[in-house]
This record gives C-alpha cells, structure tokens and sequence, in this order.
C-alpha cells in the first residue's frame, strides 16, 4: 500500500470514529494537527483547514461524539513511527 494511500485509510477510520457533528469534528482534528500554535479554540477556526466558523468549534466540542473504543482500536493499529534519534558524531581527535 502506498504512504498516501495507507493515509487516506487512516484518515477515512478515523472520520468513522466521530459521530454527531463528526464534520466539524475532523475539521477541528486537522486544525489542530496543522496550526503553529494558538490561544484559544476559536484561533483553531481560522486555520485554513477549518472552513466553518467558531461557533461551529464550539457546537462539535460540546455537543460531538466519538466512539472512543473504536478510536482506540484505530491507533492500536497504527502506533506512530518512531524515529530514531540522529547519530551523534564523535569529534576528530588529532591524536587518535
């Protein structure tokens, strides 16, 4: 399976997870995996991926739903990768 393809798999389990305003909700995932930083939720609904506006954040926040257990599932099946940390270089010693 392609990396992109492996992608929109994960992408499209994870849209299953979320129910009751599970738009708003995937909207507020992406946001939030795409921002610099921010403040406030509110500052999440500028984020380009974010096309509604905040009172659509505050509505999923407060009245959204996920399956929790399928959500674990979901990452149980996908652990993140772990990088390993860079080589440390040894200095040139000139007497070695």
């Amino acid at each position: 399976m392609e990396p992109s393809d492996a992608l929109q798999a994960f992408r499209y389990s994870l849209y299953e997870c979320l129910y009751r305003r599970g738009d708003a909700l995937f909207e507020i995932i992406d946001a939030l995996l795409t921002a610099d930083a921010f403040s406030s939720p509110a500052h999440l609904s500028l984020e380009a991926s974010h096309r509604r506006g905040w009172g659509s954040l505050y509505a999923a926040l407060d009245r959204g739903r996920i399956d929790a257990e399928a959500l674990r599932r979901l990452l149980a099946r996908h652990p993140p990768a772990i990088r390993s940390p860079p080589e440390a270089k040894r200095p040139s010693m000139p007497w070695t």
